[in-house]
């Protein structure tokens, strides 16, 4: 009988990795680690298997992140066996991570009665989505690695205005030229106010969302030439609408100044009274401090996951553009989902990578063209961070926190420094996050 040979191919939308491109991707890990240590994050490692109510629609929603389908995740009932394997205890239906911030969550409301917050924590982990077939390519894969931070615990915008640093210097560390980070901030409590105050059903709700996602992405470079189709797409959904609606809807989904402008203003203001007046004062706070944020209320990702700021990133080079190479913002109600006997609004704003399209901007930017120089140091103790700097309150928590970060940047003569970000002013609240993280150094700066 002759022999027939076993498939050699690993599953479509996955690879076998060995040599240059390995050693290319442990550098870009290496740099990310180094940099979110040097920020006073402690990394966090979540398990491969998460119990399927994890991403059930009663916690992340009907539409976690955009092209969401609830289909594209690996599914499989894990048995509790006995003695012997001949017994079953029960069957738990569990599922491979699509993404990281939702055990991230899990594991605080499991912890919080015994932490001090706020926590920053960092996260690289394996994920996996059933992507269709059809869809995938060299940036979407059905087995790739995500990249993510998070500040746990912590209400102020300053938390958000972190993490939006912590992402550039992290793309600076990793090769990307100055100027060339772009992103694209919106507040999803405008699209929610919004879509309450039309009347939408959760299907159509859904619908405008994905098409704004997508207009987003097509005024960011990605695929323009879809903007036609979509723009019938968002009409066909608004017909019957009255005509106030429609024109609302219309400056959401087609303003393009990368601004609030006084039309976003009169247009949309009454419908949800603030908000758009915070993210104007975030994309200022942003530009003074030398980075480059464009205002687009198509940016939605999530109107359920996501309760506030929410943000794109792209990469943005004079031969090729990166669309979405990260993203993020707030999520105050995520954690309280599984808190059974905490509080229901845990606040949150965190944001991730795809490793393998970092790769592929590290590329474009010739990181990988020269040896690397940077050293890394190691730490084994138990401190996160060297200093802990308290910015000197003047009422203006992002600009406070911007100004303290701007002085800092590339003063730390190799120390690790942790910047607050509590809304807390007083003494006792910063020692008790000093003491908890074993920080030996407080300063206010």
């Amino acid at each position: 009988m002759p022999h027939a040979p076993h498939n050699t191919q690993p599953f479509v939308g996955t690879h076998d990795r060995f040599g240059p491109e390995l050693r290319q991707r442990d550098y870009a890990q290496s740099v990310l680690a180094h940099y979110a240590h040097t920020r006073g994050y402690d990394r966090l490692e979540v398990p491969a298997l998460e119990r399927k109510a994890s991403f059930s629609r009663q916690v992340v929603g009907a539409s976690p992140w955009p092209e969401w389908n609830p289909k594209g995740v690996f599914e499989l009932d894990v048995p509790d066996y006995g003695p012997g394997h001949t017994h079953t205890h029960q069957n738990t239906p569990a599922v491979l991570i699509p993404e990281g911030t939702v055990s991230v969550a899990r594991w605080l409301a499991s912890v919080l009665p015994t932490q001090t917050l706020p926590l920053k924590v960092f996260y690289d982990l394996p994920c996996w989505r059933n992507e269709a077939v059809d869809t995938l390519s060299q940036g979407k894969a059905r087995e790739f690695r995500q990249f993510g931070a998070e500040i746990l615990g912590v209400a102020s915008a300053a938390a958000d205005a972190e993490i939006i640093t912590f992402i550039d210097g992290a793309l600076h560390a990793l090769g990307a030229p100055e100027n060339a980070v772009r992103f694209r901030i919106s507040d999803v409590g405008l699209f929610r106010a919004l879509t309450e105050h039309s009347g939408f059903e959760e299907t159509t709700t859904i619908a405008v969302k994905e098409c704004l996602d997508a207009l987003a992405e097509c005024r960011a470079g990605k695929d323009p030439d879809r903007s036609a189709d979509l723009t019938a797409r968002l009409d066909a959904l608004l017909a019957g609408c009255p005509a106030e609606t429609v024109e609302r809807w219309q400056a959401m989904a087609h303003h393009d100044s990368g601004d609030v402008d006084p039309h976003l203003l009169a247009t949309l203001d009454d419908v949800a009274p603030g908000h758009l007046e915070r993210l104007a004062s975030m994309a200022h706070a942003l530009r003074k401090a030398g980075l480059n944020a464009v205002v687009d209320l198509g940016v939605v990702r999530s109107h359920e996951y996501y309760t506030g700021l929410a943000f794109e990133v792209d990469v943005v080079l004079p031969d090729a553009s990166f669309v979405e190479i990260a993203g993020g913002g707030r999520y105050d109600h995520l954690i309280g989902h599984f808190a059974s006997d905490g509080p229901e609004t845990v606040p949150a704003s965190g944001f991730a990578f795809g490793i393998e399209r970092l790769l592929a901007v590290m590329d474009a930017c010739g990181t990988f063209a020269n040896a690397p120089t940077q050293q890394r140091a190691h730490h084994f103790g138990p401190s996160t961070a060297d200093r802990l700097l308290i910015p000197e309150p003047t009422g203006d928590p992002v600009g406070d926190y911007l100004r303290a970060h701007a002085v800092t940047t590339g003063n730390t003569n190799g120390q690790r420094v942790d910047l607050w970000v509590g809304e807390a002013t007083d003494t006792d609240a910063i020692d008790r996050y000093a003491q908890a993280r074993q920080i030996p150094e407080t300063a206010s700066c």
